[in-house]
């Protein structure tokens, strides 16, 4: 499998997965299907903007609210309601966490 593949794997299991955050959160009428390609384009590279030691759960969501924030449009600020970006942030990261989480410990111990 090649690493493009691997990477392309994860972002579809990514995107599944914060599918069901947005059903199990039943949101309306602010629907957060836009911002999950967003959610994962963002987790996946953040690296690159997170220097290794800074890079803490804290962090990571405070750099995906920041990636929601240059994805929102004049429309999404109009009508967005207080807080949503934040809830969401919270509620992506929370599920991409735990995610990441669960690759390390199924993932073989390398040499």
């Amino acid at each position: 499998m090649s690493e493009r593949q691997s990477r392309e794997e994860r972002a579809a299991a990514l995107r599944a997965l914060l599918q069901k955050v947005q059903v199990a959160e039943c949101w309306q009428p602010l629907d957060p299907s836009s911002y999950i390609d967003v959610a994962v384009r963002r987790w996946t590279s953040s690296g690159r903007r997170i220097k290794p030691s800074k890079r803490t759960p804290e962090n990571q969501i405070r750099d995906l609210l920041r990636g929601f924030r240059e994805a929102q449009s004049e429309e999404d600020l109009i009508y967005g309601e207080p807080g949503w970006l934040e809830h969401l942030a919270e509620r992506f990261g929370a599920a991409l966490l735990a995610a990441d989480q669960a690759d390390e410990t199924a993932a073989p111990p390398s040499r």
